[in-house]
């Protein structure tokens, strides 16, 4: 690669560098924004770094050296023959009686890095022309020059008045091409040259076609126009006289745009260092303090913090008691359809409302004010699990980012507790609930409690029937006293069965309700480290995001990193 090449890529680099410090600039300046006060960011920075980014505006950001400087003027002005003459080659046609150039032209020394400018300014991509092979051949010094061949006036009346408003503000250098038969032309002034009287310092006018007239009447005719301007208000406008035809003051016209090159890239160096003055500022937002062994710690939050604070506010809700609660509940239930007949039928012949009837519904009152959230002194224990996780980040944060992300932590802590209490309410069982075996369960019980009562009725029917009617022909079921310990054996039998049953669904209940429980307690634990996701670790991790997105702009703007 040549010296000239090297060069060129050298500052392509640096055309390219500088606008997206910019960019990132900007960014830092929104990052901090939402976070300035006594213990964020600095009001003064701030504002700087806004004045600085209005400075460069939007024009610098597209393209920070590029130089645009546009030809403007009306048909038969020479206009395109002069963009013709300093782009050495006909890129754009040429007209004489009517308008030929109806949409912008553009010829870019050195095209690295001007593709957005050029999309912004709206030039077509088949109007578009690269000098990159000619900046070998003495044209360095042109290096970064955005040549803009301006639709004619006389079609600018029309459809391009946006793209001549878009130029105005935006060219680093504005040429009008007047010709020496309408340069006194009053609407080419009022429309077009008046307007500009607050621009004028960027301003050049160019009397081309000289070779028409002779050397008085070029002077002649700068005098009068050099008047005009200054009626004007265009006082600080430069007047150069050119051919295109002859080439006379072609060489004076191209040390200007030789100029306006020169004087974007000062600007352009001066605003780099200016950035390079607010990177410094801003870097003490951005130091994490270092650990126990000296090195910096990369921000974040502990390993497992969500499970860690779904283990908190378990606690704090009482998930545990929870679970003992609907397991004594499940019993109790199951005691409907499988306890002991003897028991079951004592309780129902004592109380029309039983005492474990009473204990039940008491039991699922509780449950159901759980669904309420916790209060009192649990909402104290979840303040201290966030506190507790606040510490833990915070302290190795700069400022503002240690207040920011402790407030994060904690901004929905009053949610929190009727969050807790929705889930556990969702996790719960309906209060009514059993499993199938239950009944099946309890069809033997009755069938068993109905073979004990049947039993019971021969016995004492033997006994009444049997002993007073002996012998007189009645069926020997009824009468046959030999068959007394049959009847009490099946009593027996029933009742023994019922209560082996009870003792064996009891312990199968029970076992079943605990594992209920443990699934509970599971699904209440992965549904509370839902709600710690959502309202404090995904909060957190956004501002942990922030910090990390403001690390890295800043870095960029540093001119060290590019963003992805």
């Amino acid at each position: 690669m040549t010296a000239a090449a090297m060069d060129q890529a050298q500052r392509a680099t640096e055309r390219a560098g500088l606008s997206v410090r910019l960019a990132s600039l900007a960014r830092l300046v929104q990052i901090g924004s939402a976070r300035r006060g006594p213990d964020g960011f600095s009001d003064e920075l701030l504002d700087a770094a806004d004045a600085l980014l209005n400075r460069a505006g939007e024009r610098l950001m597209l393209s920070a050296e590029h130089t645009v400087v546009a030809l403007a003027g009306g048909t038969g002005s020479g206009k395109s023959s002069l963009f013709n003459k300093l782009s050495a080659a006909d890129f754009s046609t040429v007209g004489v009686t009517r308008p030929v150039t109806s949409e912008a032209h553009a010829c870019v020394w050195g095209v690295g890095g001007s593709g957005p400018l050029l999309e912004w300014l709206g030039i077509p991509r088949r109007y578009r022309y690269a000098r990159s092979s000619a900046l070998d051949t003495g044209e360095q010094s042109l290096n970064g020059l955005v040549l803009v061949d301006m639709p004619d006036h006389d079609s600018v009346m029309g459809h391009a008045t946006d793209l001549v408003d878009r130029l105005v503000g935006v060219a680093d250098l504005m040429i009008w091409v007047l010709d020496p038969q309408k340069y006194a032309d009053r609407a080419v002034h009022r429309r077009f040259l008046v307007p500009l009287a607050g621009h004028s310092e960027v301003v050049a006018v160019v009397l081309n076609q000289a070779d028409l007239l002779t050397a008085a009447q070029a002077e002649e005719c700068v005098h009068d126009l050099r008047r005009l301007l200054d009626s004007e208000n265009l006082h600080d406008v430069q007047i150069l006289v050119t051919s295109a035809v002859t080439g006379a003051g072609i060489e004076e016209l191209r040390k200007l745009l030789i100029e306006a090159v020169s004087a974007r890239r000062a600007s352009a160096a001066r605003i780099a260092a200016d950035v390079d003055n607010m990177v410094v500022q801003f870097r003490p937002y951005s130091e994490i303090a270092a650990d126990a062994t000296g090195l910096a710690t990369e921000p974040g939050l502990p390993a497992g913090a969500a499970e860690e604070l779904s283990g908190e506010f378990a606690r704090a809700a009482g998930v545990r008691a929870i679970g003992d609660t609907l397991r004594s509940a499940r019993e109790l239930r199951a005691l409907d359809y499988t306890g002991w007949p003897v028991s079951w039928m004592a309780e129902r012949l004592t109380s029309r409302d039983p005492a474990r009837k009473v204990r039940l519904g008491k039991i699922w009152a509780e449950l159901r004010d759980v669904t309420a959230g916790p209060a009192g002194a649990q909402q104290a224990e979840i303040d201290n699990a966030l506190t507790q996780l606040a510490d833990k980040v915070s302290p190795a944060l700069p400022r503002p980012w240690s207040r920011t992300v402790r407030t994060v932590v904690r901004s929905h802590a009053d949610e929190i507790p009727a969050a807790l209490g929705a889930e556990i309410g969702s996790a719960l069982p309906p209060e009514n609930s059993g499993e199938r075996w239950w009944r099946v369960a309890g069809v033997v019980q009755g069938l068993l409690l109905g073979s004990a009562a049947v039993g019971l009725a021969w016995f004492v029917a033997l006994l009444a029937i049997g002993a007073a009617n002996a012998g007189h022909g009645l069926p020997a079921l009824f009468s046959d006293l030999a068959l007394l310990p049959v009847a009490v054996a099946v009593v027996a039998g029933a009742l023994v069965a019922g209560w082996l049953i009870a003792g064996r669904c009891t312990i199968a209940v029970q076992a079943a309700a605990v594992r209920e429980t443990d699934q509970l307690v599971e699904d209440i634990g992965q549904r509370m480290t839902g709600v710690a996701h959502g309202l404090v670790i995904a909060p957190a991790e956004q501002e942990l995001a922030e910090l990390a997105r403001f690390r890295a702009e800043l870095e960029v703007a540093a001119g060290h990193a590019r963003v992805s």
